[in-house]
């Protein structure tokens, strides 16, 4: 991304202003910031759930500032996108929505489990079987833990089979032994894909474990950028701390 600004209101205060950012393949980026930096804005504009109001993003080659909506949503099904609140569909079993992460590929079809192709039906299961949760397929997800409803928007995530991952706080609203968890499995399977992985995090010690690199945000601008090896905790505990 080149210039990337975000302003949602005429005269208001930036919420993203001349972020330039490159991301090699295969690199692991975490985002810190306090809330408000940016971090959740600049992730949305990497597939244009928020426009922005200038720069320009590139992802694999396609632009996507500017890409009509037929283009867009092809860059879409390469881009797994992992939220904090899960967004499944709560009242359906795990297995039915996996199934829903092959629509980008297969469409309709894939509403429901029984009119979606045996191969779609087969992939399900292995994905749910990588995030560990294959036990769990016939379970109503309004059933499971916070850290088991995650694994399942993992396991969704991975039927797009995505060469980009974009998370944002993840881990936010789970105990740090399920959060260390879903870091693992991202991460994983991040390696194992050789998948890009742009991720917001607020716990500096996952940014700091599970990171290549790691970006700092401060009201919209990048404040740093370097190797999560050449950072200590005290050094990204301070754009929390100069903010109060």
């Amino acid at each position: 991304m080149t210039n990337l600004s975000v302003r949602y209101r005429r005269n208001a205060a930036a919420a993203l202003s001349g972020v330039d950012l490159h991301v090699p393949d295969g690199e692991k980026v975490a985002l810190i910031g306090t809330n408000g930096a940016g971090k959740s804005t600049l992730l949305r504009c990497l597939v244009r759930l928020i426009e922005p109001t200038e720069g320009v993003i590139t992802i694999g080659g396609s632009e996507v500032t500017g890409a009509s909506g037929r283009t867009l949503r092809k860059i879409r099904q390469d881009i797994g996108f992992v939220f904090q609140r899960f967004h499944l569909i709560p009242r359906i079993t795990a297995f039915h929505n996996v199934v829903h992460g092959a629509m980008g590929r297969h469409g309709s079809r894939c509403a429901w489990p029984v009119t979606a192709p045996s191969g779609v039906r087969a992939e399900a299961m292995e994905c749910l079987e990588r995030v560990g949760l294959s036990a769990y397929a016939d379970r109503r997800v309004d059933t499971l833990s916070g850290g088991q409803q995650q694994r399942v928007a993992i396991a969704r995530m991975l039927m797009q089979r995505p060469r980009v991952i974009l998370a944002d706080e993840p881990v936010a609203s789970l105990d740090p032994a399920s959060a260390n968890s879903v870091m693992d499995l991202m991460c994983a399977i991040a390696a194992e894909r050789r998948v890009t992985v742009i991720v917001a995090l607020h716990q500096i010690d996952l940014a700091l474990r599970y990171a290549d690199r790691v970006v700092g945000l401060r009201d919209g601008v990048v404040e740093f950028d370097r190797p999560a090896r050449d950072c200590d905790a005290a050094q990204l505990d301070s754009i929390y701390a100069e903010a109060v």
